[in-house]
């Protein structure tokens, strides 16, 4: 398996994989860095020893409340983007739209929790079945809103596989 060095997660892909019991997906990645606000937001998310959490320096404390409050982001996605920066992480994941667009303004690569259980099943973390049962269980199961049109989209994406 080809792990993923490292990336900063935002709140909502630790959340949903908890809510669907899929926190072995987590192990995909050799380093997950999550800032203070988000580490206080997944309190109740069982986090594997892989998760760093990461307190921002002055500046990027500073830059934090900047984004937040120009691009109206909460705190957790405004530190998780000045976390990319502060450690020069090029990966980013997020289930939130507006952070997904500021991040790509930003130059970060940005992905959420289906681009992660498509990953695990292409690694073999997951099963054809298991995947496709944990993709409609984020319509069902889980606190992400998500379309329906998205789901079946990633549902043939694994049949095609």
């Amino acid at each position: 398996m080809a792990k993923i060095n490292q990336a900063v997660f935002d709140a909502g892909p630790v959340i949903h994989l908890t809510e669907l019991n899929k926190q072995k997906c987590f192990y995909l990645f050799k380093k997950i860095f999550i800032s203070k606000e988000v580490s206080e937001e997944t309190k109740n998310s069982s986090k594997p020893k892989n998760f760093v959490i990461e307190i921002l320096d002055g500046k990027h404390k500073d830059l934090t409340k900047i984004i937040a409050e120009k691009y109206e982001l909460d705190l957790g996605e405004a530190s998780s983007i000045a976390l990319c920066r502060q450690n020069s992480i090029k990966l980013f994941f997020t289930d939130d739209l507006q952070a997904r667009v500021f991040a790509k303004e930003q130059g970060i690569e940005v992905h959420g929790t289906i681009a992660i259980l498509l990953r695990c099943f292409r690694e073999k973390i997951l099963s054809k079945e298991e995947t496709i049962k944990t993709l409609k269980a984020l319509k069902t199961d889980s606190s992400l809103f998500i379309t329906a049109d998205l789901i079946e989209f990633a549902v043939k994406e694994v049949k095609k596989f």
